[in-house]
């Protein structure tokens, strides 16, 4: 039981660490794009008096991508939010509160993913205001499509914690 866990823990782990180079790649891509947006917009708007309709437009829509892009890379790398109140405690409690950590990560990606893919559909019945020629889709399906990867690093991390409890040793040790 534990074997098989651990292989797919590995290969969970491949394909994580894989999303994660592509979203670390989509994340620096979309810091350059709203950096250069909003540059652009300020110094048409100081200079020539002319600002574009659509780069305010452009920075929201960069911006939704950049921050789920970014929760991918957190979550498989360990470091979204969380709180080290147990680190006193033994291993196996240890475990099993990242465990439950995990479960509700999960469920919680689930949830977004369901909801923020039926929200997405909706998109494709508006527009950006300022970008007529851009459907309000390609912003949002950013949410379901970056916690789907959430999800995958939440399960590959919820499988090796249940290797870790049944073991009873750490997958990776320190």
């Amino acid at each position: 039981m534990v074997s098989l866990l651990r292989s797919l823990h590995c290969l969970l782990d491949r394909l994580a660490k894989a999303l994660s180079s592509v979203c670390k790649l989509l994340v620096v891509l979309t810091l350059f794009g709203i950096v250069f947006d909003l540059g652009i917009g300020c110094i048409l708007r100081y200079t020539i008096k002319f600002v574009p309709s659509w780069y305010e437009e452009l920075a929201r829509f960069l911006l939704i991508w950049l921050a789920f892009s970014g929760s991918i890379v957190a979550v498989e790398k360990g470091e979204h939010i969380s709180l080290d109140i147990f680190g006193a405690c033994s291993f196996r409690v240890r475990a099993f509160f990242r465990l439950l950590t995990h479960i509700l990560l999960l469920i919680t990606a689930f949830m977004v993913c369901w909801y923020g893919w039926r929200f997405a559909n909706g998109g494709w019945f508006g527009v950006y205001a300022c970008m007529d020629f851009m459907h309000l889709f390609y912003g949002y399906v950013g949410v379901p499509v970056c916690f789907f990867g959430v999800g995958l690093a939440a399960l590959r991390n919820l499988i090796g914690n249940l290797a870790e409890l049944i073991s009873g040793a750490e997958l990776h040790p320190a």
